[in-house]
């Protein structure tokens, strides 16, 4: 791989979008905006509350675990995705939203805990309104600030090599004799050093959130693995969503030399492993129930994967979610195609908005049928444009690829010799 193909389109931000798009994801935006007013302030107020909270989860576990998957790579210091690390980056302008959107759900306190109305006895110390919000809010503020400050350190050495001259830049980037004052860098030690405090952050506050959030919806069940078992599967959500924007970014911004068929072969293993870890936690969690027979937690299952209306959703969401992208990834050449990989990530992230609803939904719905109709389309579509334009944002403003990362220099090395070798 040649240094001089880095041009200015992949070294600096990428072209603007097409201004249609940022059109239609702000349409999206007020569309789920005014059914969400629409909702709370009508007769449907309960279900826009819910739906809102799915969305919540759902959502910040997909951008929370992509940026994770940065701080995974910085520590295993794999090479083999560095192209690749500004798109992880990228989700995590969604994580101040997603902040602020965390708070909204105070004024819906009421619809969505039915601890407040009936308090649980000997659980009135943990769920309590204030310290919910307290204790969430301090963790999503956490979560947030590291996540900005490793992203920080990250582009800004990028763009200190960015805004160089062409042929200076060049030296800076093919020089071996920087490889040691890269890695001795203070931006890169930065990483470093935040990447596995990042990773303590995750999962401690997904934790709290699956706790806070979903579990406590229905206070007399508990669960010692569901904490785990979010996390992960957030985490797979994050895989997911990142293969989909690889994928729509070979063509958008000339990235084909350096995310190629190798590339998505091995995020496609990830996925593939985080689907089996995904439903093997699900699966011992299961098991735990089903063995221990007590009636406040089968109650729980049989009432999603046993009773009407949920059971087809129940299996809807095993095929989706598990078993489809089970037996489809066992395929080597699927795994190496990016448009099979990103319509397969398209329905894993579709499987996974129907589990969180699966979570959710029957807490608190009683009627006949499923709760899923414009309203719940329009305030899903709505937290889709938000993250998309999150994501567009960041990417018109910074760097695409990581210059100054010591180990992208690793991996344009290891390109050049695996071409030399072809």
């Amino acid at each position: 791989m040649k240094l001089d193909n880095l041009n200015d389109r992949q070294l600096k931000a990428p072209r603007p979008f097409h201004t249609m798009w940022i059109i239609l994801f702000i349409v999206l935006i007020l569309l789920g905006a005014i059914a969400f007013l629409i909702g709370i302030s009508g007769n449907l107020s309960e279900r826009a509350w819910h739906v809102y909270l799915i969305n919540f989860v759902f959502w910040i576990g997909l951008s929370s675990g992509a940026v994770f998957f940065v701080a995974v790579m910085n520590m295993t210091k794999s090479k083999w995705a560095r192209p690749a690390k500004r798109l992880g980056e990228a989700f995590g302008a969604f994580l101040p939203v997603s902040f602020l959107l965390f708070w909204v759900l105070y004024f819906g306190r009421k619809e969505i805990f039915p601890w407040i109305g009936e308090p649980i006895p000997g659980k009135e110390a943990w769920l309590n309104v204030r310290f919910l919000f307290a204790r969430d809010g301090i963790g999503l503020l956490l979560l947030s600030v590291i996540s900005a400050a490793l992203i920080y350190y990250s582009i800004k050495g990028d763009k200190e090599v960015a805004s160089q001259p062409l042929g200076r830049r060049e030296k800076v980037i093919d020089s071996n004799e920087n490889a040691d004052k890269r890695q001795d860098s203070p931006n890169w030690r930065a990483q470093v050093y935040l990447s596995p405090i990042l990773g303590i952050a995750y999962g401690f506050v997904l934790s709290l959130i699956a706790i806070d959030l979903v579990m406590s919806l229905d206070s007399h069940w508990v669960s010692t693995l569901f904490g785990a078992y979010f996390f992960l599967s957030s985490f797979y959500l994050g895989l997911a969503a990142l293969t989909i924007v690889s994928a729509l970014s070979l063509n958008s911004f000339g990235l084909k030399d350096y995310i190629h068929s190798l590339y998505f072969h091995d995020l496609g293993k990830l996925v593939f492993a985080f689907c089996l870890l995904t439903g093997y936690f699900f699966y011992a969690q299961f098991l735990v129930i089903w063995y221990g027979n007590i009636p406040e937690e089968t109650q729980y299952v049989i009432l999603r994967v046993r009773q009407s209306p949920w059971e087809p959703l129940a299996w809807t969401v095993l095929g989706a979610a598990f078993i489809l992208p089970f037996v489809v990834l066992l395929s080597r050449k699927i795994k190496m195609k990016p448009i099979s990989l990103m319509v397969l990530s398209t329905l894993i992230l579709i499987g996974m908005w129907l589990e969180r609803f699966l979570l959710v939904a029957p807490s608190f719905w009683k009627g006949n049928g499923i709760p899923i109709g414009t309203l719940e389309i329009l305030i899903t579509a709505g937290f889709l444009g938000l993250m998309a334009l999150s994501l567009i944002t960041f990417l018109r403003r910074f760097p695409f690829l990581p210059l100054s990362d010591p180990l992208f220099q690793e991996f344009l090395e290891s390109e050049r010799t695996r071409k030399v070798t072809l």
